[in-house]
């Protein structure tokens, strides 16, 4: 099924219901239907087919959804950029997904303009809220078209969005996500459009998550209002909700800590939530716990990778609810650690080294399959072959399931960092690390944090002789890496503790450092 006809349906159920809300722009289901017809054709007309990419820089907006559906309408590959990236990604982004169209909002003019002499595929540029010289404007673009209906004829392997994630390596990878896949997940967890029902979605996180995508793809087939924040604030999120009368939304643990530790949260009606859905990175308890008892709508933890195309398993509203004997109520309390209980349309397992399923209570790697499982990493066939073996896709994630098959996670077999729901790569920052002229060597992991789920800690060997602050190594890392990367804490030590072939050993590391503080 193409994605592009959850529009088309939507606007045939409900067309005269709000479909987009942003900053003002109130946009009916029938009114982006047209946009979007319009859009196609102009970029028909730039030359764009099936299996062409089209890259997007910019905040969340109304005209940024609007891409996404112009380009399933051709068949073409939309590709949502991470605007945190550095200058290096994101110019290797654009060239690795081979985009031909570049989408800017004017936020990122400056960086587009910085990179645009080494973007060696982009043959038009298009700003979404700007009239710059060199580039076309968005609005005048499709004002020249007519809102004709266009459709290409797709396969179900064809992919549909291209997003790249930050993995044990340097550079991003680009995970391959098909028709197939997001059809899958959104038809099998919402309802189809219908004139008696009506819900309104709030998006807070940015399109170039697999959040943030499967979110306006969910919402536009449920035929709901999306209420879009161009980027989350805390304060912007409480006011839409009230303001709005908003029935879901979906938010990393970091923003739901932010929501509640607002001073005037009390304040606002929040009433019209049914359903507030939290994941992609690890939720203090502390957090959810305080969540259960704030909140009067349904909470559900969702736990998957976007190589997954989002949740392999969640813990659902039921089991937020703290009630039943005092042995009831301390299992329940217990299972608030977990992620919840395995999606019915995908199988996860625990598998150890050799391939063996493992039993309930055994701790293993955590592995899935199913539809709906990236078809690789794009151009990169050694670590695609090292993710998806015989069918299953090894997470990475370490974890172990109870006899109900409720999934609690212990760790990870890479070191990646998740740090408020974007992906750190240790390795990254320890090269940079060891590049600073009093560091001897640098090993970096992530330590348990309430407000990001993680942060980044350094351990760090200087060179004989040499001293340093936790602040200057922090500054350092800041001037070469996006500053979300940079180590919040630095142990300074004698020695890192390897094993007989001179690795590394993190898991040493992390029992001896692994407290959120900076160590002499």
């Amino acid at each position: 099924m193409n994605t592009a006809e959850f529009l088309t349906i939507s606007a045939s159920i409900v067309p005269e219901r709000e479909a987009l809300v942003c900053d003002g722009t109130r946009l009916t289901y029938l009114e982006v239907q047209e946009r979007v017809n319009r859009l196609a054709n102009a970029l028909a007309d730039l030359g764009v087919e099936r299996g062409h990419k089209v890259a997007i820089m910019a905040l969340n907006s109304p005209q940024y959804i609007e891409t996404y559906y112009a380009c399933a309408k051709l068949g073409a590959t939309f590709v949502p950029l991470n605007y945190r990236a550095k200058r290096e990604e994101l110019t290797y982004m654009v060239n690795n997904s081979e985009a031909s169209v570049f989408f800017v909002g004017e936020r990122y003019l400056e960086l587009t303009a910085a990179i645009r002499p080494e973007l060696k595929g982009i043959r038009h540029f298009i700003c979404y809220d700007a009239r710059p010289q060199g580039m076309q404007s968005y609005e005048d673009v499709i004002a020249n078209y007519p809102p004709e209906e266009v459709f290409a004829e797709i396969e179900d392997s064809d992919p549909t969005v291209l997003i790249y994630t930050s993995g044990t390596t340097a550079l991003p990878k680009g995970v391959v996500l098909t028709y197939l896949a997001l059809s899958v997940y959104v038809t099998n967890t919402v309802e189809p459009a219908s004139p008696e029902t009506h819900d309104v979605m709030l998006l807070s996180v940015p399109v170039y998550h697999v959040a943030g995508a499967t979110a306006i793809m969910s919402s536009i087939w449920g035929g709901r209002t999306l209420v879009v924040l161009p980027q989350f604030d805390p304060h912007a999120w409480l006011e839409a909700v009230q303001r709005e009368r908003v029935t879901h939304t979906f938010v990393v643990p970091t923003m739901l800590k932010r929501i509640m530790d607002e001073p005037d949260f009390n304040k606002y009606d929040l009433g019209s939530l049914k359903l507030l859905a939290y994941g992609a990175a690890p939720a203090p308890y502390e957090v959810i716990r305080k969540a259960v008892d704030v909140f009067r709508c349904g909470l559900m933890n969702a736990y998957g990778q976007t190589e997954s195309t989002s949740t392999l398993t969640y813990l659902g509203p039921e089991d937020h609810i703290i009630e039943g004997t005092e042995e009831e109520k301390a299992k329940k309390l217990e299972r608030l650690k977990s992620v919840g209980r395995v999606m019915e349309d995908v199988e996860v397992a625990i598998m150890d080294p050799q391939g063996n399923i493992l039993p309930p209570g055994q701790e293993g790697e955590i592995v899935g399959r199913g539809a709906r499982l990236m078809t690789g990493y794009w151009k990169r066939e050694d670590e695609t072959a090292q993710t998806l073996v015989d069918g299953w896709l090894h997470t990475g994630d370490v974890g172990w399931m109870d006899e109900d098959g409720y999934l609690f996670i212990t760790g990870r077999t890479k070191d990646l960092i998740i740090r408020g729901g974007e992906n750190v790569s240790p390795g990254e920052i320890e090269t940079v690390l060891e590049q600073h002229p009093k560091v001897e060597e640098a090993a970096v992991i992530g330590v348990p944090d309430v407000d990001w789920g993680e942060e980044v800690k350094a351990v760090v060997v200087l060179k004989a002789g040499q001293t340093a602050t936790a602040e200057e190594i922090t500054q350092y890392c800041k001037q070469h890496l996006s500053s979300f990367k940079a180590p919040k804490y630095v142990a300074f030590v004698d020695e890192l503790p390897r094993n007989y072939l001179g690795k590394v050993l993190k898991t040493d590391l992390r029992k001896l450092y692994g407290t959120a503080t900076s160590e002499v």
